[in-house]
Formats: structure tokens, sequence, C-alpha cells
């Protein structure tokens, strides 16, 4: 393992019913790097990134973050340690209670910074993401997209160094889906994070990964950077980014199980 690697998997495996989700799962992400994984539905993308977060517990294998197992420490450190994260769930999940400030700087107020100071960063955030005046509305004012980008706008409100994208794109019409992907790459290079995103949409990985990793029954099936994406003559891989439904995979229910998305 590289020393300065921000998210190290080794040997991690997880089932489900006898059925196997993960099967000795190792991938490294480096620092400031942008690594897309994709796949089937159901092949474990989300389960590989419910394992990172600690949402899931693996059966066995080791992950670490920033050269530390956080998931060995007592929680309360474990909590301190998430400060460096941001995420990105694929709904948005916004809070429907609050005005769009309040959820932005929902993580800065737990933290305990004072509700003027929140308030300021929330709004730099707005207008960050291109929604500068709307702190005071309420989540069901918005569209669809503008709760994206609210959403994103909360994952970077407290500065994170790594930042785990859940299907950015999905449920997102293509000129919207064009604007949430420009906004990755601009935040991306302007605040010099580590992203791991989760994504089917192979223009997402084509501008915006520098690394792809596909999952295919449970494995690290093909890892390539994005320039390399097109030579990549492997018919299971070039029948996934040419989204033809003719080729080696057995295009069974790969989604029949909720927990391996």
């Amino acid at each position: 393992m590289n020393p300065s690697t921000k998210i190290s998997l080794r040997g991690v495996h997880k089932s489900f019913k006898g059925r196997k989700v993960l099967d000795d799962i190792s991938l490294d992400i480096l620092p400031g790097e942008s690594h897309i994984v994709i796949g089937l539905s159901g092949a474990g993308k989300s389960v590989l990134l419910k394992c990172i977060l600690g949402l899931i517990k693996p059966d066995s294998g080791t992950i670490l973050i920033n050269g530390e197992n956080w998931f060995s420490l007592p929680i309360d450190e474990r909590l301190k340690r998430m400060a460096c994260v941001g995420v990105l769930f694929q709904g948005a999940a916004l809070f429907d209670s609050m005005p769009v400030w309040e959820n932005v700087a929902f993580v800065l107020r737990r933290q305990g910074m004072s509700k003027p100071e929140a308030r300021d960063r929330a709004d730099e955030m707005l207008d960050l993401v291109g929604l500068p005046g709307i702190g005071d509305k309420m989540p069901a004012e918005l569209s669809g997209g503008m709760k994206k980008r609210v959403g994103m706008a909360r994952t970077i409100c407290h500065k994170p160094e790594i930042i785990f994208y859940d299907e950015p794109l999905a449920g997102l019409d293509p000129v919207m889906s064009d604007v949430i992907t420009t906004l990755m790459k601009r935040l991306h290079e302007r605040m010099n994070v580590t992203s791991l995103t989760i994504a089917h949409s192979m223009k997402l990985v084509r501008e915006f990964s520098d690394r792809v990793s596909m999952l295919y029954e449970g494995r690290v099936y093909q890892q390539m950077s994005r320039d390399e994406i097109d030579q990549c003559q492997d018919p299971v891989f070039k029948q996934f980014i040419e989204g033809r439904a003719d080729g080696p995979i057995q295009l069974t229910d790969h989604g029949h199980d909720k927990e391996a998305t």
C-alpha cells in the first residue's frame, strides 16, 4: 500500500443470506484522485460505499482511511475522523423541515459553529454551486436539480478532504446532468479533494475520472485510467461501456438483492 493512500481496501468480503456481494475486494484511492466505480445493478457498488463509510460491517478484510482503521475506533473517535469526509447521497437527502441554509450548514451547526457564522458559510457554498439567494427557501420549493446542488453545497460546506458521490446524476435530465458534472469537476479542482464516485454514466466517467474500476461478480474486474477506456478490448468491459445487451454478460436479475446495488 502507498503510505499516502487516502483509502485502502484489502481482502474485503461481504455476503447477504449466503450470497457473495463483495468477494476479496482490494482497492486504493490515491490523494487528490477522482476514482469512479462502475458496474451492473447488483454488482455491489453501493455495498462497497456503505462498507467504506462504516454503514455496513464487512464480513472480513481491512479498510484504511488516511492510514487508519477507523472502524476499530470507539464511536466518538470515529465521528471525529469523519469530519474530513463529505457525502452526496443519491437523492440529496435534504431535511424537509429545515430551510435550505440550515440543510447546508447542518454539519457545521453539529460541530458547534455559531448560527451567524454557519449562515454566512452556507450562503458562500450556495453561491459556489450557482444558487445564490435561496437560503431561506424550503426544499419543497426546489427542483430536482436544485436539490442536488444544495446537497453538493452541504457536502462541501465543512471543507472535507474526501468526498463520496453516490450516483450523483441519478434522476436528472441530460442538461442538468451536464450542469452537475461541470460543477463536480470545478469543485474537485478548486478544493483539491480526493473523491470516490459510484456511477452508471459513462459520460461522467469520461469527464470526471482519473481512474475507473469495474465491479463484476463481486470483484474488481477491471481497473484503468480514463485514457485507457477506449483501448480496453475485454468483452465484458466493452459490453458495459457501450451499453449493449448482446455479449458475455449474463443479463439475469442482477438487482434482485436491494443490498447489492
